[in-house]
């Protein structure tokens, strides 16, 4: 991979990592709700919007009618939180690595089953790339870098698509 992957993996780790920890303390009820695929679909193509040369941008996430989920310390203070959005006619959540500039839109969102993974891959009419040996299928829409890969669990099922803001050719 080339060095912009390692160096775009890096936040977007980070911010996982933030995700995992911040969410060791809310309750199952607090779960994502599995989603249609439609809608996984139509984050995605958000996330595509959001990830423009010109860097990330949540103004444009707000106007696609996503929201910045917000947290606090128990205490009515906010907290610092990683860049997580939720829509409300929708079930996925997008997460951002930065508020704006060079980064990644991350949707995240459950699944009815493993076996629904394949069937979401099929809107792509077989043109995907294998999976790598992580099982990632990495691939390029719209001049972004684009990274797929189904996550969680057998009982929790999920997938997560990385959308990466798009570099200048040189």
């Amino acid at each position: 991979m080339p060095d912009r992957w390692d160096r775009m993996t890096r936040p977007a780790i980070l911010v996982l990592a933030a995700v995992v920890a911040s969410s060791a303390s809310v309750s199952a009820t607090a779960e994502i709700p599995v989603s249609p695929l439609k809608d996984i679909y139509l984050s995605y193509n958000d996330c595509l919007e959001v990830a423009q040369p010109a860097g990330l941008s949540t103004a444009k996430l707000g106007e696609l009618g996503w929201q910045q989920a917000t947290m606090s310390d128990g205490k009515s203070k906010a907290v610092e939180q990683p860049l997580i959005f939720g829509k409300a006619d929708r079930k996925p959540l997008i997460i951002l690595s930065a508020k704006s500039g060079e980064g990644i839109c991350i949707v995240m969102a459950r699944i009815q089953s493993r076996a629904t993974f394949p069937e979401f891959l099929k809107a792509w009419g077989g043109k995907l790339p294998a999976p790598d040996a992580e099982g990632r299928i990495i691939f390029s829409d719209e001049g972004r870098l684009v990274v797929l890969q189904q996550t969680g669990s057998d009982q929790q099922p999920a997938l997560t698509m990385s959308v990466m803001t798009p570099t200048e050719k040189k």
